[in-house]
């Protein structure tokens, strides 16, 4: 039987350079690009977050639609207007971002709509990122940590990547004790070896692991790029690698791709080994292709 999957976090606006002064209007966000693909492998997904009432964000909610997100979650502020970013690329391919969304809605749905957490407790798997926690202050961030208490205690499942990006944190400390605390209360933590590395200042996968060992979190998948990924359920360590290793085009959404194809699979009541091999596909395929969300024909 299919389980329901809730996704946290946010979308913003993304314009990407097709020429020196033309740019492509597309959409991107961690948890929603794993949504989009959670979707595109047959799952029962939503996405919570807020947008404004501009046609901005109706673009936003109608493409989220076309993919097969519920999108009955996302709260809609009168005269507010979606976050906004650039990528730049240089001559080398090297990209850049510029971020505009230091008042994007979504940062204001705690305060605005305390009681709109009420509504997840109808799925059976919640799924957000060390981006999500970054969008809140520290008064959110406990609303947020008594709720996933709640949603754990009736059942639910919570999933989480780290998903460190030094920008939206005050400090590189805030961002190790916020998610080193929120990690006790994940069911499946989907890290990237080289974001907790950073993050956590750790040597290699066998510290990564003990990290996750000493928080108790039951399942971890810690994916380590053209190496594949290693297994942690309890005490175990296996390694998982590529079946088929090609020559990426870009990078962007490997890691949101991978956890999408893979929640995916486990909403679905496949194994862990069987849920890595379809995240391991989804991304190889993605990863050929520019831009965080290809063309659906591709997959």
């Amino acid at each position: 039987m299919k389980s329901k999957i809730v996704a946290f976090g946010e979308c913003m606006l993304e314009l990407s350079q097709t020429g020196s002064q033309d740019y492509r209007l597309a959409y991107g966000g961690d948890t929603l690009n794993s949504a989009v693909y959670m979707a595109r492998a047959g799952a029962d997904v939503s996405y919570f977050t807020a947008l404004g009432d501009d046609t901005y964000s109706e673009y936003l909610i109608n493409a989220w639609r076309s993919e097969g997100i519920n999108t009955d979650l996302v709260l809609r502020y009168q005269g507010e207007v979606p976050g906004l970013y650039i990528i730049d690329t240089d001559d080398e391919g090297e990209r850049s971002f510029e971020y505009w969304r230091s008042s994007a809605p979504v940062r204001a749905i705690i305060k605005r709509s305390p009681d709109a957490l009420n509504g997840l407790y109808e799925f059976n798997y919640l799924y957000l990122s060390g981006i999500t926690l970054s969008l809140f202050d520290g008064l959110d961030r406990a609303v947020i940590t008594e709720f996933v208490r709640e949603f754990r205690n009736r059942g639910g499942v919570v999933a989480f990547d780290t998903n460190y990006r030094a920008k939206g944190w005050r400090s590189k400390q805030q961002a190790q004790e916020v998610i080193s605390t929120f990690l006790t209360l994940v069911d499946i933590a989907l890290p990237s070896l080289d974001d907790d590395k950073e993050l956590f200042e750790l040597e290699g996968v066998e510290a990564c692991a003990a990290k996750y060992r000493n928080l108790g979190v039951g399942e971890v998948i810690i994916k380590d790029g053209k190496s594949g990924c290693y297994a942690l359920i309890g005490n175990e360590l296996h390694h998982h690698p590529l079946t088929n290793i090609v020559r990426p085009v870009d990078t962007t959404s490997a890691g949101d791709s991978f956890n999408g194809a893979y929640l995916a699979a486990r909403s679905k009541n496949a194994s862990v080994a069987q849920a890595i091999r379809h995240g391991q596909e989804c991304a190889t395929v993605v990863i050929q292709h520019p831009g965080a969300i290809i063309d659906r024909k591709i997959q």
